[in-house]
């Protein structure tokens, strides 16, 4: 008998420690379910990959996309309830997951998606039914109106998320706001209107002195997270009329169009090297590296490619404005102003909300972009939020916002 129990323990043992092994080398899982509402069958596709969920709910002709941090411990079936509303012909869901703030009510019309941010007034009943089943969402709260000035720049503090860093430049240096700090750093003793050769890799934001005539051999580095800032000394002269490539493994790309030279500088600007000349010719980089030209990269401002496009496929003979993309995940402005969430795992587009925009960024999972005076951000679970309002941006916005998250 004690054989037996032993053996049962050792096999119980080898159990969890295949179980525990499954766990941590476990990356991705796709699997579909089905769940009802009263007499409505939704179809779930949930993927598991890249340390996310992401779903598509399809009930007859009605579709819904979206997509939500891993916070369930890799586990399978993670919705558990889908709750339906419809009001004329708008068709809504609000999928139930267990840990509640992590998603949102979607529509449908037409055959179409909409993100919540559409139909917000018209959603307040069912809200209300949500709510007293014990549900909430950040983005069926009241956006906080009040705001702290310095200078001319209003600050919405209480609508920054946590360990979110913004930067706006402002001629002899930036404002610096965060949820509980509003600063400015002053680098320079004269205003340059237009920000060419500044950017921020990872959390430092690296920005020649503007204060020298001709040439530039001196570099500010700030830390966003604590506005330190430390000067770099090149060892090389950089002209006032060279361009940002693009930043690719942390590493700046700068080509200067006098002297036909392109360089790469590290994220903390302790390491410059020269990495394009007339005889070797210049790096560019289209989802991988090659070489160009030095004179292509002089009659051409050349941006690097980081993103593939399969945007162009979706929206056939329509014009781009924006496109950014984090894994499978694509964010793009049409030339009408729509801004859609594109998912390659769903193949569905999801109409998030339609404005005007400059400087469209992404950070992990929450869009940042400009509309006339204002900073705004929008994120799947948190809706729109104003963060900033600044009257500068609506006469200047090119390359004034930079942002790190933690």
């Amino acid at each position: 008998m004690k054989k037996v129990i032993k053996l049962l323990i050792g096999i119980f043992i080898l159990v969890l420690i295949f179980e525990l092994i499954a766990y941590i080398f476990k990356t991705h899982h796709d699997i579909t379910y089905t769940l009802k509402d009263d007499n409505q069958t939704f179809k779930i596709n949930e993927v598991y990959k890249n340390k996310k969920y992401y779903f598509k709910i399809t009930s007859k002709d009605l579709v819904y996309s979206f997509e939500i941090p891993d916070e369930f411990h890799k586990k399978k079936e993670v919705i558990t309830k889908i709750y339906s509303y419809q009001k004329d012909d708008v068709y809504c869901i609000y999928p139930a997951i267990e840990k509640q703030e992590n998603t949102n009510i979607l529509c449908s019309k037409n055959n179409k998606s909409y993100a919540y941010t559409n139909y917000e007034k018209e959603l307040t009943p069912f809200i209300e039914t949500l709510k007293k089943q014990g549900y909430n969402s950040p983005s069926w709260q009241e956006k906080s109106n009040s705001s702290k000035k310095i200078e001319t720049l209003s600050a919405y503090q209480n609508n920054i998320k946590e360990k979110t860093y913004i930067y706006i430049y402002k001629y002899n240096g930036f404002f610096s706001i965060s949820k509980d700090s509003l600063e400015q750093i002053k680098l320079f003793e004269n205003d340059t209107y237009i920000n060419h050769l500044g950017t921020n890799i990872d959390k430092y934001y690296l920005i020649p002195n503007y204060d020298q005539k001709y040439d530039y051999d001196e570099l500010y580095v700030i830390d966003m997270t604590n506005n330190k800032v430390k000067k770099r000394n090149l060892k090389y002269k950089i002209s006032k009329d060279s361009y940002i490539n693009g930043v690719i493994d942390n590493e700046l790309y700068i080509f200067d169009k006098d002297e036909l030279k392109q360089y790469k500088i590290s994220k903390k600007g302790k390491k410059i090297k020269e990495v394009g000349n007339k005889e070797d010719g210049a790096l560019y980089y289209n989802l991988k590296f090659e070489t160009k030209s030095v004179y292509d990269f002089r009659d051409e401002e050349l941006k690097f490619k980081t993103i593939k496009d399969y945007i162009s496929q979706v929206e056939k003979n329509t014009s781009i404005n924006y496109l950014q993309k984090t894994e499978d995940t694509y964010y793009y402005q049409t030339k009408n102003n729509d801004v859609y969430y594109y998912n390659l795992n769903s193949k569905t587009k999801v109409l998030l909300f339609n404005q005007k925009i400059s400087d469209f960024t992404l950070v992990k999972d929450t869009l940042y972009f400009i509309s006339d005076d204002t900073l705004y951000s929008y994120n799947f679970q948190e809706g729109l939020k104003k963060l900033i309002t600044y009257s500068e941006l609506s006469f200047n916005s090119k390359n004034r916002l930079a942002i790190y998250m933690e």
